[in-house]
């Protein structure tokens, strides 16, 4: 008796501890790397290391076509530059916001980085939304990176950026 116990417990600690210790630490990944370090430089070129390539765009487009087998998607080159153009005016509207709330970005602190699954069953790709939670002196804010996916083993920014103040 005492052996299918033990057998049974063997497992669930196994899938338990595998769960456990195969989590991505977020915190070391490129693109919470790249956004924070653009924002503590303000510099958008920064970000611009976090958004699809060419060959992302290139492998997304099949995958979206399947799912969706009437959409109208544009050219490789239309989604690369939108991607970049949009990136650029959110990036520039955190900032702003950011600086109206007396944030000072130079000063800022990473102090958690929460990750929260966002998947897409017609698109078998991972995907999830990705929170920094900061501060700046005594004000707390948090960054949302929306809709990130990870395309060929990397995190790629994919839809805006959104500023709360905690």
């Amino acid at each position: 008796m005492k052996s299918p116990l033990y057998f049974l417990f063997l497992i669930t600690s196994f899938l338990v501890c595998q769960t456990s210790f195969t989590q991505e630490n977020f915190e070391k990944t490129k693109i919470v790397t790249n956004v924070f370090k653009a924002l503590k430089k303000q510099k958008v070129k920064i970000i611009f290391k976090s958004l699809p390539t060419k060959d992302d765009i290139t492998y997304l487009i099949p995958i979206e076509q399947a799912a969706q087998p009437n959409k109208d998607i544009p050219s490789v080159d239309a989604i690369f530059s939108r991607y970049k153009k949009d990136a650029a005016e959110n990036f520039g509207q955190i900032i702003k916001k950011g600086n109206a709330f007396g944030i000072e970005w130079k000063d800022i602190i990473l102090q958690k980085v929460r990750f929260e699954a966002n998947p897409d069953p017609s698109i078998q790709i991972e995907r999830g939304n990705i929170t920094l939670v900061c501060k700046s002196n005594d004000k707390k804010f948090l960054i949302v990176i929306r809709k990130t996916y990870k395309i060929h083993g990397t995190w790629r920014f994919m839809k805006r950026m959104k500023f709360t103040l905690l």
